[in-house]
């Protein structure tokens, strides 16, 4: 049994190195997370503005088997403890057997780019926001969409990709009782925005349409 741990620790370790490359090209603003899929524990980090240590709990970080079905999930939002918005992906490493024994999880702090963006909104004097009920010309249904997801994920206290399918449901749910799936091309984009297939969420769709 500890031979089989310590094999494991080494075949984690080959990732490390990959780890350390991404945190030093992005640092300050990006930190790297390997979540050990046996003990469900962070066995690595690099640059962790989220103050989370080796040993600690991955419960929260880890996604359903099916998800883990694939090597790259994301890009999806995260919202940090200090409140800062996160972009992230996260990759699924495999063993020899190819089966999921590691996630690597990169976390972009994107608050320096907000900041720039709302000066130079500023200064061409841009609107804030779109009007809550303005009709969807152009872009504009994308940017309702996310405003409608990022305010779930808020109420929910969880990213879209990390919610559980009761959670999932019930964004979906909100989302086409506003009209947003109604859009051309809007189910592709939520399914992506919420790492899940196109399948699946027409799925969801079909049950809670038909209540």
């Amino acid at each position: 049994m500890a031979k089989t741990a310590k094999t494991k620790r080494a075949a984690l370790t080959r990732f490390f190195p990959v780890a350390d490359a991404v945190a030093a090209l992005f640092k300050p603003h990006v930190e790297v997370v390997i979540h050990d899929l046996t003990t469900n524990q962070i066995a690595y980090i690099v640059n962790a503005f989220s103050k989370r240590r080796v040993g600690q709990s991955s419960a929260d970080d880890r996604f359903d088997e099916s998800t883990l079905k694939r090597d790259v999930i994301g890009p999806y939002r995260k919202v940090n403890r200090d409140g800062h918005n996160l972009r992230s992906v996260t990759a699924t490493l495999r063993d020899d057997e190819a089966r999921p024994m590691a996630m690597m999880c990169i976390n972009f702090d994107v608050s320096a780019l907000e900041h720039i963006g709302e000066q130079v909104a500023s200064l061409a004097f841009l609107p804030g926001s779109l009007e809550p009920h303005a009709p969807f010309f152009h872009d504009n249904w994308r940017q309702a969409l996310e405003r409608a997801i990022g305010s779930f994920e808020a109420r929910a206290g969880v990213a879209a990709p990390l919610m559980d399918p009761g959670t999932r449901r019930q964004l979906i749910s909100e989302l086409d009782a506003a009209g947003l799936l109604n859009v051309r091309n809007a189910p592709a984009v939520v399914a992506e925005r919420m790492s899940i297939s196109r399948a699946g969420l027409y799925g969801y769709l079909k049950s809670i349409r038909e209540r």
